[in-house]
């Protein structure tokens, strides 16, 4: 504590000395900090939550002479996806389509023996028309069957299925809550230590510290494998899904989803979060 006042001297000197010099009369308000001791700590908290999302994609590829006919097709074919998707997860997916044509050519063969598209307009032979099926699925308890009855339409590509966490509001409130209730148990533990009486709180702020000195905001975030964590005390929702809902998807059968819905492992994910508090010791 002393040196922090001895520092404040030093730079109340060095700003009177420069005011002067410039011809204007020295300016300089004390900290409400060097009043008075306090105790700075910082709060941390780093929650281990279920992951909360499910994403994939699919894709059917159908050729044709015809441009239309290949694309006709294929968007038959991805409606089909998109309702099969509708029966499993309904209202907790969300369904993103898009449709891409492209021509390919006669081919021939250089001097070297590989094959060349000849890539002129009178040289087309046909179209390849592309229909993608990007899904998000916000409970990932229907994230595989969704996926299985997508892959039981035999789409010609697949991705695969991402299971993470999203950064939600009460997630991040969550983190919130335990950092600040580190950093007032680590205050407690700090004012036990100095044999002081713990004061009011004088400040609290979100972000990395010190609160006192250079201050970077941050927020919580999505991290893997840090210091001690602490139990969330919040779980989320979970559906699970019944046979009833499986046998309503159309043109696909509940022992084809079954067959296609690998079993997968849902690894918890960490959401930190940290804060800046001041607290005042008491007399």
């Amino acid at each position: 504590m002393k040196l922090r006042f001895l520092f404040v001297s030093v730079l109340f000197g060095a700003s009177a000395a420069m005011a002067q010099t410039n011809g204007t009369p020295p300016a300089f308000e004390t900290p409400y900090w060097t009043e008075k001791p306090v105790i700075e700590v910082l709060g941390r908290a780093n929650l281990d939550l279920p992951p909360n999302r499910g994403q994939f994609s699919v894709h059917f590829i159908e050729t044709d002479r015809d441009a239309k006919a290949a694309m006709r097709t294929a968007v038959e074919r991805a409606r089909g996806a998109y309702a099969a998707i509708k029966a499993v997860a309904a209202e907790q997916s969300e369904v993103t389509t898009s449709v891409a044509v492209s021509p390919y050519y006669e081919q021939y063969r250089d001097r070297d023996g590989d094959r060349i598209e000849n890539r002129r307009a009178d040289k087309v032979i046909g179209y390849e028309a592309r229909v993608s099926v990007q899904v998000l699925v916000k409970n990932v308890d229907l994230a595989g069957e969704a996926r299985a009855a997508a892959l039981a339409l035999g789409p010609e590509e697949s991705n695969p299925l991402n299971i993470y966490l999203d950064r939600s509001a009460d997630a991040l409130r969550l983190a919130y809550d335990a950092a600040v209730q580190d950093g007032a148990e680590r205050a407690r533990l700090s004012a036990a230590a100095a044999g002081a009486p713990l004061g009011p709180l004088l400040v609290i702020q979100e972000g990395q510290g010190p609160c006192l000195g250079q201050w970077s905001n941050g927020m919580g975030g999505v991290i893997a494998n840090r210091e001690p964590r602490a139990n969330a005390s919040r779980k989320m929702s979970t559906v699970s899904v019944t046979a009833s809902r499986l046998e309503a998807v159309p043109d696909v059968s509940v022992a084809e989803i079954e067959a296609l819905n690998l079993p997968s492992d849902q690894p918890v994910q960490s959401i930190g979060a940290q804060v800046c508090m001041i607290y005042a010791i008491g007399e």
